[in-house]
């Protein structure tokens, strides 16, 4: 008998140790590669805008970007990263969800639909994007270059961009409605143009836009590239006399402006090839003629040095009658001179655009099916692992009653308990430093980006935390169940003294 109860103790003692062990590495894989908490968080480690900045100043022609720009989009992706991650951690919880068995049928675009691509994701991201500053250097750098607009212009278009900012922004979360469904397949078919014309290119958008420009400087421009600052016979105009003309045209050159915000939203969706922007001179030249006879009464030719008062209006009344007639009633612009480049070049630019959608639609739809089999075929395998989980526990404690039943003796059952939980703690305790100091080494020897580098540690740190709180338990649950079975028969004995 004593033979079969010391080959069963044994036995159960295996069991035990065996199970335990298991039940620490099973433990670590449910609190991390099972728990979306830990998925979610090790995400939120990552810096991606410092990633970014990383890859860009890595790149051989990170020349091509200014510098303002590049500080630009690293500051928006900064400001973006929150959102995004928050997004994307609704998905890996959706994920883990139909994985743990709490959904019926995984459904990838629907998980897409929920976290990054609806119009709400849209709205918090471009709530903390500036796009005045984007556009600073990504649209004025490209519009008015053709032209020779002056820096002054680019500032103004900047400016009425960020006056137009909350609508721009409202009409670019509405176009974005469309354009996801298309995506995630809920409609059949996106006519781009059409959305972009319905929302950031509609004719009150554009209007807005022009509303707000400030056209002091384009009306510069005009001025300056048609007239100069030189009239005819070599007499110059100060730069006060040029502001003041500019100043009488500017009224012209606005409601040119908008009256052609739908001839501007028709040329950027294609409606229209060329149109041309029609600015009346006539309201500007009353002050042309009073700055052009300050002008030339300062700078009178040779030929009237000394003449009498009446001699020099009659000079300049034919002078200004000879100027007169060289300067059109209208000023006309084309669509290519204003340097928004050609109807066909943007008609071009959208097709791509729609083409690169009905790709990407196809994409989500084919990675959609890769996902969902994916996770179809890993639910058995996770469901294994929870039930066997779950077993392992209930063996332990069944083992446990066992080996207690056994020696119906609390001081043995406590004494061979504890050493079999001390055994299996300082073991697991001695696995997860031995495995922490040689990870460490081979991370503090990899090439990893800067932007990376604690990342390694970090999981390495999380992943290893629950198995090192296992060992800990049942290092100290050891250590007590032995001091139980040494102090408990002295207890026994006082009390029967």
């Amino acid at each position: 008998m004593k033979i079969l109860k010391g080959f069963t103790l044994a036995l159960l003692s295996i069991i035990l140790i065996i199970s335990l062990s298991i039940f620490g590495i099973a433990y670590s894989i449910n609190q991390v590669i099972l728990n979306p908490d830990y998925m979610v968080k090790t995400l939120k480690d990552i810096s991606f805008a410092d990633a970014l900045q990383e890859a860009i100043n890595q790149q051989n022609n990170s020349d091509d970007l200014a510098p303002e720009f590049q500080a630009a989009l690293i500051d928006s992706v900064r400001k973006m990263e929150p959102v995004i991650k928050d997004r994307v951690g609704i998905a890996i919880e959706n994920s883990y969800t139909y994985l743990k068995g709490q959904r019926s049928v995984p459904d990838f675009k629907e998980t897409l639909s929920k976290s990054v691509m609806n119009p709400q994701f849209v709205a918090d991201l471009l709530d903390k994007i500036d796009l005045s500053q984007l556009a600073d250097k990504a649209l004025a750098e490209q519009i008015g270059t053709q032209a020779g607009f002056s820096d002054a212009f680019k500032t103004a278009l900047i400016s009425a961009i960020d006056k137009s900012e909350p609508d721009l922004k409202k009409q670019i979360v509405s176009a974005s409605d469309p354009i996801f469904k298309y995506l995630l397949m809920q409609t059949q078919s996106l006519d781009l143009k059409g959305t972009l014309r319905q929302t950031i290119l509609s004719n009150s958008m554009i209007s807005e836009i022009l509303s707000n420009l400030d056209t002091t400087a384009i009306t510069k421009d005009i001025l300056t590239g048609y007239i100069g600052a030189q009239l005819p016979q070599g007499i110059q105009l100060t730069s006060a006399q040029i502001d003041r003309v500019v100043a009488a045209l500017q009224p012209a050159v606005k409601t040119a402006l908008s009256g052609a915000s739908g001839n501007f939203a028709d040329y950027f969706t294609g409606a229209k090839t060329n149109f041309t922007l029609k600015v009346p001179l006539a309201s500007a030249m009353p002050t042309v003629k009073t700055v052009a006879r300050e002008a030339f009464t300062t700078q009178l030719p040779a030929a009237l040095q000394g003449a009498s008062q009446a001699d020099i209006n009659t000079a300049f009344n034919q002078y200004y009658t000879d100027f007169a007639q060289t300067i059109p009633a209208t000023y006309n612009i084309s669509s290519s001179e204003l340097g928004i480049g050609t109807g066909g070049e943007i008609v071009d630019s959208i097709n791509s655009a729609q083409t690169s959608l009905a790709n990407g639609r196809n994409s989500i739809d084919n990675a959609s099916k890769d996902f969902e089999k994916g996770l179809t075929e890993a639910k058995p395998y996770v469901g294994y692992f929870r039930a066997g989980f779950a077993g392992v526990i209930a063996l332990i404690v069944l083992v446990i009653l066992g080996i207690i039943l056994i020696y119906r003796n609390v001081k043995n059952a406590c004494l061979n308990l504890g050493i079999i939980f001390a055994f299996c703690g300082a073991s697991a305790l001695v696995t997860v430093l031995i495995i922490r100091s040689i990870a460490n080494y081979e991370i503090g020897n990899a090439n990893i980006p800067n932007a990376f580098r604690d990342i390694p540690t970090t999981l390495l740190k999380d992943g290893l935390s629950p198995l090192q709180t296992v060992s800990l338990v049942y290092l100290i649950g050891g250590i007590l169940l032995i001091a139980a079975a040494i102090i408990y028969p002295r207890m026994q004995q006082k009390k029967a003294e």
